[in-house]
């Protein structure tokens, strides 16, 4: 599901953020919920939608490099504590265009919601996606224009690779 489909990332960074053994090493985490779509006619596994508390990410929000400073009186933040971060999201590209991403995303905000007690969702998504950022705004999340570091700068491909910070209260 990595290069085939309409939004990937290849032209922009270098090698897979994640690797087969670390999407099974996901799969496995008995914490974190990974919500999967299944075809309905081989019992495939078509898309993924990891839901992470942000609490888990430490450095989250704090980043020093003045191109990164951000004046969060701007966005609705809330103690990461509330937080839920949306990851590992992914429809295999011959399912897409049939609304399975939006329904696993929306599934996801429920849960975070009603079952984790979230009162806000986030999601990184590459800043150079503009299309990527169009959806999630088309489902709800806010760009506030907050902004993080890419964590491996050596695997860029072109210059200022970073990700726009989206929100979505719940």
């Amino acid at each position: 599901m990595i290069d085939a489909s309409w939004t990937h990332e290849s032209h922009l960074i270098a090698k897979d953020r994640i690797s087969r053994p670390g999407v099974k090493l996901v799969l496995a985490d008995k914490i974190n919920p990974v919500l999967l779509a299944f075809d309905s006619l081989t019992q495939k596994v078509i898309g993924t939608l990891q839901l992470d508390p942000a609490e888990h990410y430490p450095d989250f929000g704090h980043y020093s490099a003045p191109q990164f400073s951000f004046d969060y009186s701007t966005a609705d933040t809330i103690p990461r504590t509330e937080q839920i971060m949306l990851g590992l999201i992914s429809v295999d590209p011959l399912h897409q265009s049939r609304g399975i991403g939006r329904q696993l995303v929306e599934a996801g905000l429920k849960h975070a919601r009603e079952s984790l007690g979230r009162k806000q969702a986030v999601v990184y998504v590459l800043f150079q996606r503009k299309e990527l950022r169009e959806w999630y705004q088309r489902v709800g999340f806010v760009d506030y224009g907050e902004k993080r570091p890419y964590p491996d700068a050596a695997n860029v491909k072109q210059d200022d690779v970073h990700f726009s910070v989206l929100r979505l209260d719940l």
